[in-house]
């Protein structure tokens, strides 16, 4: 399927503003469509509100998401590879995603929010599974589990955009965060 002269153009806006508000987060239009390289009638005429970008953005991040984690599976009797493999393909992503921390206004759009809900469905059901086989705290909710993952993601996303944490160590630095916690080994506490 050849694509159109307006979504070429509509996907150079999105990486533009991607790219500017990675740095930016408080970005006008105006920041944006100048970062574009494009008039801000122009912008408003693919997006005529900040909020209608980030929504764009947001199902764009789901996306990129969703093909990133199209290849990890599951494995009922060991947290270790799985968990390595999702964040190994998750970290990648930071400068396209994170940025979306500070946008609340994506957290209010209904359908972004069922959207992130249907992609975090598998991880829900990887850690429901592994709760059952006592491999996970069953006293700890499986949502409370994917909500710490999911923002220790972004936390790992801000840590190497400030260069404070290597790329390269981040997947394992959060595996041994979510399996193992804060605490010494053994001195866990259920309370």
């Amino acid at each position: 399927m050849k694509t159109s002269v307006k979504d070429t153009k509509r996907k150079a806006i999105l990486d533009a503003s991607t790219e500017l508000l990675a740095m930016k987060p408080t970005a006008t239009l105006q920041e944006i469509a100048d970062h574009a390289g494009i008039g801000i009638a122009t912008l408003h005429r693919y997006f005529s509100t900040r909020e209608l970008l980030l929504d764009a953005l947001a199902l764009n991040a789901i996306g990129l998401v969703e093909e990133a984690l199209g290849g990890v599976t599951a494995e009922e009797h060991d947290m270790l590879p799985f968990l390595t493999e999702v964040f190994e393909v998750l970290i990648p992503l930071g400068g396209k995603v994170s940025f979306l921390s500070s946008a609340a206004s994506v957290d209010e759009n209904p359908h972004i929010v069922a959207e992130e809900a249907r992609i975090k469905q598998p991880l829900r059901e990887a850690v429901e599974g592994w709760q059952a086989r006592g491999l996970l705290n069953t006293g700890m909710p499986a949502h409370w589990i994917i909500t710490v993952m999911y923002n220790l993601l972004f936390v790992a996303w801000q840590e190497i955009q400030k260069g404070d944490l290597a790329k390269n160590d981040a997947p394992k630095l959060l595996v041994n965060t979510v399996l193992q916690g804060f605490g010494r080994t053994g001195q866990g506490d259920s309370r």
